[in-house]
């Protein structure tokens, strides 16, 4: 629901100050049980985070496959929530119990399965926010916190056949349970971007920072990941069937893919080769030894998942402005892409929606200020007055993190002036003070998503409530989320908040440009009452995931934990359909004396005598 975040609280500098400086410190029982998985070397590697000392962890890696590392999963737990244990007790044949201090889960070594009746509990970080936070979307952000979660059904048992896709957990007739290290990986990433990857060199773990790559928590990261043009194939191999495995399970599946139904039945491996016509090239390129074949391959699944939240290119990020220091490895990338020129069609195809979401923004902001002039975020005429937001994601946080930690002003529309929430506090207090105005208009036609803390804060503002409807992809649970919010802004959370109430008559205006936490804002006003104006709003109905490939290259998906639905239940990603719709009519768009391109006329919308008139009907 939002790009890029960077945001560490002072309880998660708490929680983590107990870490030494090594990080095997799991407990476990001594099982009677021989070991598995044959003969293996194990190694020491530095563990980096951002906010903590450094650390140390011992990763196996077995000769059957001698380049895919191994953890035991007490190490693991002790790495993401450093300083909290979890015990592995031998409770059957090749039955293993594990238990942290959330939840439990039983894995059988021989079958290869992992089962848990709350799944969420036992993989959740989001404490590392703040303490007790259930497993659900919070971005940290100081005017709100996690306040309950309600699910249905309760408990969900949740089974991972790790089996099924030639995955291997191990025991070492010690006591201790060996699972690779890509797949716990997978399984604990949450919505605040909570993961870890192994670049071959080093584990480097995100505790902290709201942000996709781990290069943000140590910036040579990608480096061993660019470094060579092959990799080995019993890398190649598992890496294919390890993304198969999380793509099937911890993929959102938010609807508006192609292949959505088909993926959800079969999963990927299976609709490579049955359903789509460059699905056997694909898989190919996945499992080639070549480094730009294998760039080239996940790229083709960017056209089979692309959903506007999902991104599997997974070398440009890494690359990133560094294009002449891996100049060879982009010459090889660009070898493959060329001799499979039948994929870019597919890609076409994919990303052609969100191509059209683009220039729809691109041609609001050049007809919105015509009305209302350059810049301007708040407009009124007559009784109306209308608040331009065109982001949930730009936020001044160091300036928020100050005011409620006291040592800096409340951040304002001068000294904060580009901040999303500044923007609409500002419109609310110059709507609330001016006698004239009763309508409050939320114009965000132009706006992609960003930070659903945002949304809560103003929907609190709104509608005296502040929640998240939610399903789970993976357990099929539904949840309502609930959020307390500091109403006042006073810096506190206090009885006082209740007494805010603005009387408005509130709308919010939609494109098909209003995409994500843009989508999810008009769902909740319209579950409440509030008017949604314009044209069905973009979609997009899942947070994002960041997730790590078995080698340790950084993409992100539509997340499993969160896809947003309404109240009754019906999923958002097809957008949200306006009460009062507003037509648009074909126009030319002049960009040259002697060219003009098609476009779309949005005058209406910004028109506010006619906003203002659909507004008097409504109510009537």
């Amino acid at each position: 629901m939002r790009s890029k975040l960077f945001l560490y609280s002072i309880a998660t500098v708490a929680i983590l100050a107990s870490c030494g400086p090594k990080a095997r410190l799991g407990k476990t029982r001594v099982a009677d049980e021989p070991a598995d998985g044959g003969n293996f070397t194990e190694k020491t590697f530095p563990v980096v985070y951002k906010v903590i000392p450094d650390a140390q962890v011992t990763l196996r890696f077995y000769d059957a496959l001698p380049d895919v590392p191994y953890i035991s999963v007490a190490d693991f737990q002790s790495i993401v929530l450093p300083g909290s244990t979890m015990t592995v007790s031998h409770t059957g044949v090749g039955e293993y119990t594990l238990a942290n201090a959330d939840a439990s889960a039983v894995v059988n070594i021989n079958t290869d399965v992992f089962a848990s009746e709350d799944f969420e509990a036992f993989t959740n970080q989001m404490g590392l926010l703040q303490p007790g936070m259930a497993n659900v979307y919070y971005d940290g952000m100081p005017f709100v916190r996690y306040k309950s979660v309600t699910y249905t059904p309760s408990k969900v048992t949740t089974t991972l056949d790790m089996g099924k896709y030639g995955i291997d957990i191990h025991a070492d007739g010690k006591g201790a349970v060996y699972f690779p290290f890509a797949t716990l990986a997978d399984m604990y990433t949450d919505l605040f971007y909570h993961h870890t990857g192994f670049n071959g060199e080093k584990v480097v773990v995100n505790t902290s920072v709201n942000e996709v790559s781990l290069a943000e928590i140590d910036s040579t990261y990608n480096e061993p990941l660019l470094s060579k043009k092959v990799r080995s194939e019993s890398m190649a191999t598992f890496n294919y069937k390890e993304l198969c495995f999380a793509m099937d399970h911890f993929y959102g599946f938010p609807g508006r893919i192609k292949y959505n139904a088909q993926l959800k039945e079969k999963g990927l491996d299976k609709v490579l080769e049955e359903d789509v016509e460059s699905g056997p090239e694909i898989k190919q390129l996945l499992l080639s030894t070549s480094m730009g074949d294998y760039f080239t391959g996940m790229l083709g699944l960017l056209a089979i998942y692309f959903d506007g939240h999902t991104s599997m290119d997974i070398l440009s990020p890494a690359i990133g402005e560094n294009r002449e220091k891996y100049k060879d490895l982009l010459a090889e990338y660009t070898r493959s892409q060329m001799a499979h020129m039948g994929l870019q069609g597919l890609i076409m195809e994919a990303v052609a929606p969100m191509m059209s979401m683009i220039q729809t923004s691109v041609v609001v902001a050049k007809q919105r200020p015509e009305a209302y002039g350059k810049g301007v975020t708040y407009f009124k005429k007559g009784n109306t007055a209308v608040c331009v937001f065109d982001s949930f994601n730009s936020r001044n946080e160091k300036a928020w993190k100050d005011y409620y930690a006291g040592t800096g002003p409340m951040p304002t529309i001068e000294n904060a002036p580009g901040d999303d929430m500044v923007i609409f506090l500002d419109a609310l207090k110059k709507a609330d003070a001016d006698p004239e105005v009763e309508n409050l208009i939320i114009d965000i036609t132009a706006n992609g998503g960003g930070s659903a803390d945002i949304v809560m804060a103003m929907t609190s503002l709104i509608l005296d409530k502040s929640y998240i409807s939610q399903d789970n992809a993976l357990t099929g649970q539904r949840a309502i989320v609930e959020y307390e919010v500091d109403r006042n802004f006073d810096g506190v959370f206090d009885e006082k908040d209740k007494d805010v109430h603005y009387d408005l008559n509130f709308a919010v205006l939609t494109s098909g440009m209003s995409f994500s936490c843009g989508n999810l804002f008009p769902s909740m006003l319209k579950d409440n009452g509030v008017p949604v104006m314009g044209e069905t709003s973009g979609g997009g109905s899942c947070a994002i995931q960041a997730m790590c490939t078995a080698d340790g290259f950084c993409f992100q998906i539509s997340s499993f934990r969160a896809r947003l639905n309404t109240l009754a239940g019906e999923n958002i990603d097809e957008g949200i359909t306006p009460d009062l719709p507003i037509a648009t009519r074909a126009a030319q768009v002049e960009v040259s004396e002697e060219e003009a391109v098609p476009s779309v006329d949005f005058s209406k919308y910004f028109d506010v005598d006619y906003l203002t008139k659909l507004l008097s009907e409504y109510k009537k």
